[in-house]
This record gives C-alpha cells, sequence and structure tokens, in this order.
C-alpha cells in the first residue's frame, strides 16, 4: 500500500471526483481479467480498485491527502480501505449483472469470488468506537477502559451453534461444500460465480437443533468492559485497531476500531506535534525584562524574558509539546507574548510615564518627534 493512488489511476491531485470515477471506469474495462488477459491484468485491477476505494471516498481522500501514501497506509488497513464500498452498485454501474450479495469489507471476498473462487466466510462485524481524549493524555498517553456492546461467543454453546448434546450434520442444500455455483450474464459474457451457501453461511454443516440461547449463530449480544492503551501523539480521526474485538463470529471475530478525537484546551492550541499559547506580561516587564511564569501540559514553568522584548515575540520551549507517535521525541511549545497595556493609571503612575516620555524624547534628539517618512 506504498504506490501513489493518484499514480495508479493516471489523475492529478486536483482532479475532480467525476474525473476520478470516470478514469476508473476506463481502467477497470480494459483491466478486468475476464476481458484482459495479460498475466499481470488481475494485480493491476486489484490496484485499481485499491486506489478508487479511497479516492472515490472524499473523507478517505482528504485522510490521504493529509498523511501522504506512507502515512496513510500506517494508519489505514486494507479492511480500513474497502469498509463502506459497495461493489454490488460498482460493478452494475460498469454492466456487470451479477449479485455479489452485499457489501464487502476486504478486496480479498471480491476478487475471489470475480477469479474463481469461493468468497470468504462471514467473519464478524467490525465496531467502531468515538474516544474524545484531553491534550494532556494525548501528550503523554493514556489508559482507558469503555463500555462496548457487541456480539460475544456463545457461553451456553461455546459458539458451536448446537444445542449442547446434539448432532451437527452436513448442509443439504450445498452437500456439505459450503459454497453454491451459478451462472450469470454479465457485460463480459456468461459467468460462474462461486457464492456461500445462504442455508448454512459458508460452514458446509447445520445442527439437528440449534442453541437455544443464539439461535444457532454461536454469539449472544452482551456490553462488556474493555481497557485499552491509548499511545502517545495521536492526532483526530486516527483509528485504533483493536484485533478480534469486535462482533463474534465462528468464522473469525471481526476488530474493534477505535477513533480518537480532541477537546479544545483553554489555552493550548495544537499544531502537528507542536502547541502553542499566548502569555499576557506587563508592559514593564517587557520594557526591563525579567522571569515570568508560562503555563506547560505538564504544569508551569519560570523563564526569563530579555530586555526590550516586543509585542508578538515568540519563545519556543524545547520537548514541551505532544510526544511523537511511536517516537522518543516530542514536539515544541510555542509561547507568543502579548504586552499587557494598562487602560487604567493613577496620577503618580501618569506622572512617571510622563517623565519616561520626555527623558525618551530627549535622548532621541531634543524632543524630534516619530515621523514616518
Amino acid at each position: 500500500m506504498t504506490d501513489d493512488y493518484y499514480s495508479i489511476l493516471g489523475v492529478p491531485k486536483d482532479a475532480t471526483q467525476d474525473q476520478i470515477k470516470k478514469v476508473y471506469r476506463e481502467l477497470a474495462l480494459k483491466l478486468h481479467p475476464d476481458r484482459n488477459k495479460s498475466k499481470d491484468a488481475e494485480e493491476q485491477f486489484k490496484k485499481v480498485n485499491e486506489a478508487y476505494a479511497v479516492l472515490g471516498d472524499p473523507e478517505k481522500r482528504k485522510q490521504y491527502d493529509t498523511y501522504g501514501p506512507a502515512g496513510f497506509g500506517q494508519r489505514y488497513s486494507e479492511e480500513d480501505i474497502f469498509r463502506g464500498f459497495n461493489f454490488d452498485d460498482i460493478f452494475r454501474d460498469l454492466g456487470l449483472n451479477i449479485n455479489f450479495g452485499s457489501d464487502f469489507s476486504g478486496s480479498g471476498d471480491i476478487f475471489s469470488s470475480m477469479f474463481g473462487g469461493a468468497r470468504a466466510q462471514n467473519r464478524g462485524r467490525d465496531i467502531l468506537h468515538n474516544l474524545t481524549l484531553t491534550l494532556e493524555e494525548v501528550a503523554e498517553g493514556t489508559k482507558k477502559e469503555m463500555s462496548i456492546k457487541h456480539i460475544k461467543r456463545c457461553p451456553k454453546c461455546s459458539g458451536a451453534g448446537n444445542e449442547p448434546g446434539s448432532r451437527v450434520i452436513k448442509c443439504p442444500k450445498c452437500n456439505g461444500s459450503g459454497r453454491i455455483n451459478k451462472v450469470a450474464n454479465t457485460f463480459f459474457g456468461r459467468m460462474q460465480v462461486v457464492t456461500t451457501c445462504d442455508l448454512c453461511a459458508g460452514s458446509g454443516k447445520t445442527y439437528e437443533r440449534k442453541c437455544s440461547a443464539c439461535g444457532g449463530r454461536g454469539g449472544v449480544i452482551d456490553t462488556e468492559k474493555v481497557e485499552v492503551q491509548i499511545p502517545p501523539g495521536v492526532s483526530d480521526g486516527m483509528r485504533l485497531r483493536l484485533e478480534g474485538m469486535g462482533d463474534f463470529s465462528q468464522y473469525g471475530s471481526g476488530d474493534l476500531y477505535i477513533e480518537i478525537s480532541t477537546k479544545e484546551h483553554r489555552i493550548f492550541r495544537r499544531e502537528g506535534d507542536d502547541i502553542h499559547a499566548t502569555v499576557r506580561v506587563p508592559f514593564h516587564t517587557a520594557i526591563l525584562g525579567g522571569n515570568i511564569t508560562v503555563p506547560t501540559l505538564k504544569g508551569t514553568k519560570e523563564i526569563t524574558l530579555d530586555e526590550g522584548t516586543q509585542q508578538g515575540r515568540k519563545i519556543v520551549l524545547k520537548g514541551e509539546g505532544i510526544k511523537r507517535f511511536r517516537s522518543n521525541s516530542s514536539g515544541d511549545e510555542i509561547i507568543s507574548i502579548e504586552i499587557d497595556i494598562p487602560t487604567h493609571l493613577s496620577r503618580e503612575e501618569k506622572d512617571i510615564i510622563s517623565r519616561f516620555r520626555e527623558l525618551d524624547e530627549s535622548t532621541k534628539g531634543g524632543g524630534k518627534k516619530f515621523r514616518f517618512f
């Protein structure tokens, strides 16, 4: 998944969604293995579909443009890429009147069906859970406990699906193979499609008596506590995968995906792994210099301000930002200085400021006033 998707489709990065769809249609028809007999057609066809699954989805395309090919590949698995990618609609739009049954969650299903193999057994459904963190939790990492409602293994039949003590028998519809062969008329001619047996869901077996607790499904709906370790440096929109923590299935449990979002901080603003804050200092401290206290994610820190500090000056605190994801280094904290000019002065304070002005003007040339030109 390191290839550039724009290069695979041969479109510029500013291509519209309609342009991407048009190019994809042309490539899909050109590279379809039933039409293109070259030995690498199947692999190219898969790459084109993968590229379109990302660039044809505005949200996935936005993430891809943000992180680039390498960064996107670290954050998104093949299952993430093809999740919600409706092959039924796409191939029907291309003139392929094949009913594959439903949306596919991974590329293996569609390609095994199209190229003559059997569709993979139905694994459990993946689950998406949203988790909101504070900036402090993002910076250092944290451990969270969540309640997840999902399908878990049936405790009565241990996931087998049959009533304890009843026999497992061969499926009468597919004769135990788990697959049914169908012939369909398509844009490319007649194709033989191998589909999963709908009676036994591809297992090739059924039961004398189904489990009374789960109805033969092998799983029951329940709410469970899940503890997850959040690593430092996660960013908004990032998804963490907990393998096997999704819905249970006899053919493999789905995964649990934790999507991260961050609460707005009252002091800091995040940019990448750096954080930004504005600190107001008295005008006399800006003029004379001195020690000031600034906030950090770990508390407060005292720093020294130079004489003559100007409005908007940036002060960088190295390593006081966010810990970088999967790294031992950290970003920085950037302090913007805002000079606090008093709006109400006592008579004595006004006299002192007036005296300062007189001294300043005399030093700058006997009362010569500031001019723009």
